[in-house]
């Protein structure tokens, strides 16, 4: 139903006399990835890894970067503009996304006014957290990404993926001479309506301080989940934040990004500040640092990124160590890419997650980490 909906109401508005005074914009991404996977996950009846040929809009199945997106704009007078936008994921080979989800999923919908001094905007939004440094790791939205299981950064809305119901924003754009500008941001989550599980997050926060230009950023970046029951009780808060910085000289360019983070992520990491199952020991937050390193020389781009989660807890009960566990969980990818013009590019490369874990968080044997081997090449087209 929706494959016939999404068409059909695109082309009403192209055609409605709101087209007319309004600026309206299609765009997208399309990408495919073909490539050999290798995980813990896979084995054998003999417990060995095995290699499995794949092709997929991400191999790695945490997201399809695929989308529609519908961008709606008009001049308002006075220096102001109304916008609006919505976009669609969808999946290149297959029916369903991922397997769980139809074509055309939801994900950003939302309204706002902006001019010289910045803007607002009110819906559904990805995370401040996640779209203000996101774009240092090159191979974002690719099974070489360092998000969700690459090991380099946090997961999760209140970290570097998903997004967020029922978001206020409201953001400044400050110039700063020679230091190009000072860019504030504002996230906060209004809607006291509780979730099929009965939880609210309202009054939960993100913010971001970003001081730079094309070629220099730093950011200090903070988001805070606030988890309640349907009747509004507080029963805890997690909170996360980030420093991170880039730099760029000519074709040479470089990030690095450190995190401490308290809300649940990947890899079977409970929220800091929970007790372990079985034991008295009570969790602590993770810690999370990535560099990378790219270079483009005309048409031919090389990047690669090293990160990990770090410092995770040996498990204790009662001062009794149940598990040596040196839980440090190390990722890296490496490869090139080929812009054949400004919207479309080919790429490959390598990437390995490696978990060093040797029990979860309840101190029993792991039996599904995180161990991943990936060789691929992809093409993408921006339209």
């Amino acid at each position: 139903m929706m494959k016939k909906v999404l068409p059909l109401a695109i082309a009403t508005a192209m055609m409605s006399p709101f087209a007319a005074q309004a600026d309206v914009k299609l765009s997208g991404t399309i990408q495919a990835e073909v490539g050999s996977v290798k995980d813990l996950n896979k084995v054998d009846a003999a417990g060995k890894q095995q290699s499995r040929t794949v092709t997929d809009s991400d191999l790695t199945g945490n997201g399809s970067p695929n989308k529609l997106k519908l961008d709606i704009s008009e001049k308002l007078g006075a220096g102001l503009e109304g916008f609006a936008s919505m976009d669609w994921e969808f999946d290149t080979f297959e029916n369903a996304s991922n397997g769980t989800n139809a074509n055309f999923i939801n994900r950003e919908k939302y309204v706002g006014i902006k001019g010289a001094f910045g803007h607002v905007k009110f819906g559904r939004i990805q995370g401040i957290y996640k779209t203000s440094t996101l774009g240092y790791d090159k191979w974002d939205s690719t099974s070489l990404q360092a998000l969700g299981t690459g090991a380099g950064m946090s997961s999760g809305a209140f970290g570097h993926g998903s997004f967020l119901d029922n978001v206020a924003e409201i953001g400044f754009n400050i110039p700063a001479g020679p230091a190009g500008s000072v860019k504030a941001t504002v996230q906060y989550i209004g809607d006291q309506t509780p979730d099929a599980t009965g939880a609210r997050m309202d009054g939960s926060m993100l913010g971001a301080l970003q001081l730079g230009s094309k070629d220099f950023e730093f950011s200090v970046v903070g988001a805070q989940q606030k988890n309640k029951d349907a009747s509004g009780k507080e029963l805890n808060k997690a909170t996360n934040w980030k420093v991170a910085g880039k730099y760029q000289l000519g074709g040479l360019y470089f990030a690095l990004q450190y995190e401490k983070v308290k809300t649940a992520q990947a890899f079977g990491i409970p929220v800091a500040g929970t007790p372990i199952t079985g034991t008295t020991t009570v969790t602590d937050p993770t810690e999370f640092v990535w560099g990378g390193l790219g270079y483009r020389m005309g048409n031919v781009e090389l990047f690669g990124w090293v990160g990990g989660v770090m410092k995770l807890k040996d498990i204790e009960n009662n001062g009794i160590k149940v598990t040596d566990n040196k839980g440090d969980i190390m990722g890296y990818s490496v490869g090139a890419m080929y812009h054949f013009s400004k919207n479309m590019f080919a790429y490959a490369g390598y990437h390995k997650t490696d978990d060093k874990r040797t029990a979860d968080h309840t101190g029993a044997a792991l039996n599904d980490k995180y161990d991943s081997e990936v060789f691929l090449g992809g093409l993408r087209l921006n339209f």
